[in-house]
């Protein structure tokens, strides 16, 4: 972060846009830094709105240039990494605007997940395996909190057995989401397409 400049301005500098969320997002994730067209390939951006943004995350704090490599055509390539909104110096801000930060930046993760899964869906989709799928019900609050403790308990002791790469083994996202709604965007309460059966 900039000396002497305030934490809700820059918070707003990344949440401001969806395309440094993904940026942050992405580099966040990955083990080693990468380059801007390493950045840019991966989401499908082009390298001058990646240069702007990943600038902008640099301001910030939550992306830092680590060092050079060399590229292709003699050129020096810059290699940055990324820090997680959750792992960032977020303790100034009132606890209403770090919620929303924390939110925006979740389900924009989330976001470029189901992005990148539908691209991998639509360039092999005779034998792309996938589910996707919401339902809308009517709970009361301790009914949601039991249904959360019970898939929470299920999808931790799932990523705890296969968060590591294995012999036949593909990569998969599971997302979820158990959010208030107003009801009236349902249609039906119940949209599933099971390419998994």
């Amino acid at each position: 972060m900039k000396r002497g400049g305030s934490m809700s301005a820059e918070i707003d500098t990344v949440t401001g846009s969806p395309v440094r969320l993904r940026i942050l997002g992405w580099l966040a994730a990955q083990a080693e830094p990468r380059t801007q067209r390493e950045i840019g390939r991966a989401l499908s951006l082009v390298n001058a709105a990646v240069h702007y943004h990943v600038k902008q995350l640099e301001k910030t704090g939550l992306v830092r240039l680590e060092g050079t490599r060399p590229g292709p055509n003699s050129i020096t390539e810059k290699l940055y990494s990324g820090k997680s909104m959750t792992e960032s110096k977020q303790d100034a801000l009132p606890p209403a605007q770090k919620s929303d930060v924390y939110l925006r930046y979740t389900l924009d993760s989330i976001g470029e997940m189901h992005r990148e899964g539908a691209e991998l869906i639509k360039s092999d989709w005779g034998s792309s395996r996938f589910l996707v799928g919401c339902y809308g019900v009517h709970a009361t609050d301790p009914e949601i909190k039991r249904l959360k403790n019970r898939l929470m308990k299920m999808l931790q002791e799932f990523h705890e057995a296969h968060k590591k790469p294995a012999e036949k083994a593909k990569p998969f996202a599971i997302t979820f989401g158990l959010v208030p709604s107003s009801g009236h965007a349902w249609g039906t309460t119940q949209k599933v397409f099971d390419m998994l059966s």
